[in-house]
């Protein structure tokens, strides 16, 4: 018989091989003197995995940054940065609750089980007895030559037999030749998601971005690595644990990644369900409550996507971990006189100012010369990039808005963001096949089943049902992308409000928020314009009243047309322009047949129209 005790698990000591990062010094730079501590003794810090750490590359003039998401080494901006004590959560040790007679009534609950079994002429042996924190798993071993489906049909004979709300039957149990039947406990232990943290699968160095998501029947931790899942769906009808299990996700990489090292985007369609994480400095932009501001916020995401893409390309690895591990090993090294020589000669202000004159009086602009590359092919090479997750709480409420710009998004960003540091996930209380889309489903290979109302909507999450016997409030079916045959039930472990406004609180007082301008432009140019059948708010992303953007979309087009050549940077360059703006006339011009779309890392796109 085994049983889960609820004793605490103390963290590693300090002598254990799980060191925390090293903190990399920027060459050349005065040392910064130490803020003042308090005598008290430090909290108790979660330990982290060591890893090797490229050496910081020079420090990298702002006005050569890329276009995407900034890449200056952002570790200068959080060099004392510590991860949220163990502390802020609570934690209250169980004392073992299978007495003897709770033994003995177990033992009774599985002769009656083999009592049923055999009035339907179903002879079973008695298997092992697992007790877990919810449910108590009762092991048989059917006879030779049983279609197991015979003990499947059975289901509701055996609710009547033992007077148990829900029976969940796994003919056979996965990994084994014995038939399981689970039936909820009289009484359930609490998971606190403090002992999942301190588990040492949670700081197993190979998991890169592990979220601690419950206990399974046999009492052990269920770590998820979003980075290998690589995006998940999360399901379960009201009261289900659904929030909870989010929640649980998002305070797991706070306790693992510093600011500079995760970026999150929070949709929020309900508005109440992510306020609490508002403040939070890991935020990229403010939490996404408009459906119109998702879309911009996903069309962000796709570029930052592709811009990643360029990067890797150019130093050539393969994914997000490769180039965390390389990039200091490529930077471009420019011309030092040639570089001196255009900080004098260019001035932006009078450069742009004499295009837009030139314009106006329809001269014809100057040609590009050598020294006047396309920013793209000069772009600094960053030293690490951060990873990325999107976290979308209620896909239904945005489906009824946006569905078709929020599933061409959603598949594109699941088909090819894994390998640049970006994940999905994506919850829903509604999983209908109207809302879960084959699209979505079939590029989401992780999926989280709580409670749902009928075997048709378990069908739907995890192709096969289940997930409508569940128990509820933070029951839940994990299917990995390995497969149904690494399906796993276990029990989601709880999360307070107080435990998650401390935990914010900590993390603010330690790190300023620091929005990405690109994101917030791209949700401002969609605001009020994304909607189903609006291609051209779609396309444009342009404001109501938008005579100067097409001014200005005009004068892009004028250019590409005289120039032979389309970038975003290019545009930026000339119009004095954010990536934003500069990106959402670019995918207007390949709408409208202007220029054809990207061509790859190493081509450059086509200006379809000739000058007249």
């Amino acid at each position: 018989l085994n049983d889960d005790d609820g004793s605490e698990r103390l963290p590693l000591p300090a002598a254990s091989r799980y060191t925390p990062h090293a903190r990399p010094v920027a060459p050349q730079q005065q040392p910064r003197p130490a803020a003042p501590r308090p005598a008290a003794a430090a909290p108790q810090q979660p330990l982290r995995p060591a890893e090797p750490r490229p050496a910081a590359p020079s420090p990298i003039s702002a006005a050569t940054q890329p276009a995407a998401l900034s890449t200056e080494d952002t570790r200068e901006q959080y060099p004392d940065y510590p991860l949220p004590p163990y502390d802020l959560l609570t934690y209250r040790p169980v004392p073992p609750e299978v007495t003897e007679a709770a033994r003995e009534e177990m033992y009774a609950m599985q002769q009656r089980i083999c009592d049923t079994l055999e009035t339907f002429k179903i002879s079973v042996t008695p298997g092992p007895i697992t007790r877990g924190p919810s449910i108590t798993r009762y092991e048989f071993h059917p006879p030779k030559g049983l279609r197991v489906n015979r003990i499947t049909a059975l289901n509701r004979d055996l609710m009547l037999a033992t007077s148990s709300k829900s029976v969940n039957i796994l003919a056979p149990i996965p990994g084994k030749n014995t038939v399981g039947i689970e039936l909820e406990n009289s009484t359930k232990s609490p998971v606190y998601l403090r002992e999942l943290l301190q588990d040492e699968a949670f700081r197993n160095p190979k998991i890169r971005i592990p979220v601690a998501l419950g206990k399974d029947v046999y009492g052990n931790a269920v770590i998820g690595d979003l980075a290998a899942m690589p995006h998940t769906l999360v399901a379960g009808t009201t009261g289900s644990g659904k929030s909870v299990c989010i929640n649980s996700m998002i305070l797991s990489m706070l306790y693992r990644f510093r600011p500079d090292e995760l970026k999150l985007i929070l949709v929020d369609p309900k508005v109440v369900e992510m306020q609490p994480y508002k403040k939070l400095p890991h935020l990229i932009c403010p939490v996404v409550t408009n459906p119109a501001r998702v879309i911009g916020a996903l069309r962000w995401a796709v570029n930052e996507m592709e811009h990643r893409y360029s990067l890797f390309s150019k130093i050539g690895v393969r994914n997000f971990t490769d180039f965390n591990n390389r990039a200091a090993d490529y930077q471009p090294e420019p011309d030092e006189e040639d570089m001196q020589q255009d900080a004098v000669d260019f001035d932006p202000e009078v450069w742009a100012s004499e295009i837009e004159r030139q314009s106006e009086e329809g001269l014809p602009l100057p040609e590009e010369t050598q020294e006047e590359i396309d920013f793209e092919e000069n772009e600094p090479i960053p030293t690490r990039l951060p990873y990325i997750v999107i976290i979308i709480d209620e896909l239904a409420d945005l489906m009824q808005v946006v569905k078709e710009d929020l599933e061409a998004y959603i598949a594109r960003l699941a088909q090819k963001a894994r390998a640049a540091g970006i994940h999905l996930v994506v919850a829903t209380q509604s999983p209908r096949s109207g809302v879960v889309t084959g699209i979505i489903k079939a590029n989401i290979p992780s999926r989280i089943a709580l409670k749902v109302s009928s075997p048709l909507d378990s069908r739907i999450i995890l192709d096969s049902s289940g997930a409508e016997n569940l128990l509820g409030k933070g029951d839940f079916l994990f299917l990995p992308p390995e497969g149904i045959s690494k399906l796993t039930r276990a029990q989601g472990a709880f999360v307070s409000d107080d435990e998650i406004a401390s935990i914010v609180k900590f993390c603010a007082s330690h790190a300023k928020q620091k929005f990405e301008a690109g994101v917030t432009a791209e949700m401002d140019s969609c605001d009020g314009t994304a909607t189903d059948g609006d291609n051209a708010g779609r396309l444009s992303g342009s404001r109501s009243g938008g005579d100067d953007e097409d001014e200005l979309y005009t004068r892009c087009v004028q250019l590409v047309i005289t120039e032979r050549k389309a970038s975003t940077s290019l545009l930026q360059r000339r119009f004095s322009i954010g990536y934003g703006r500069a990106a959402k006339i670019m995918d207007l011009m390949e709408a409208r047949g202007v220029i054809t779309p990207p061509q790859g890392a190493t081509r450059a796109r086509e200006v379809l129209i000739e000058a007249p």
